[in-house]
């Protein structure tokens, strides 16, 4: 198997393992936060989250790892991208939580950076 192939299928499988413990370890929080903000209970589209991780596994694969760039600009890449998401939503949400931006956005950039170390570790 081509090695790019090994490096997506071992970055996709990572990415969503490390992101739903994640979410699982946060999910009281994540579920209040979208009561308070949608007054309803979190109903997940099945289309959307697809669609995100394929976004954020092509983004990590084509700007970090096909180009063997460090770990630490992987952790960037994902503090930005979910920094922008958070506080995006911060800025648009009356009752998002800045604590739950700023935890979400030093996320993302763990995550990129622990996936693109196994990755490059056992790709």
């Amino acid at each position: 198997m081509a090695k790019w192939i090994r490096e997506i299928i071992i970055s996709a499988m990572v990415m969503l393992i490390l992101d739903g413990a994640y979410l699982t370890a946060n999910q009281q929080l994540f579920e209040n936060q979208v009561i308070s903000v949608q007054r309803v209970v979190l109903q997940a589209k099945l289309v959307g989250i697809v669609i995100c991780y394929l976004a954020l596994i092509f983004g990590l694969n084509y700007f970090i790892i096909r180009k063997n760039r460090p770990i630490h600009e992987a952790f960037l890449l994902g503090l930005v991208i979910y920094t922008v998401y958070d506080s995006t939503n911060y800025a648009i949400f009356k009752h998002w939580k800045p604590v739950v931006a700023l935890m979400d956005g030093i996320w993302g950039g763990i995550l990129f950076a622990l996936t693109t170390f196994i990755t490059y570790k056992t790709a």
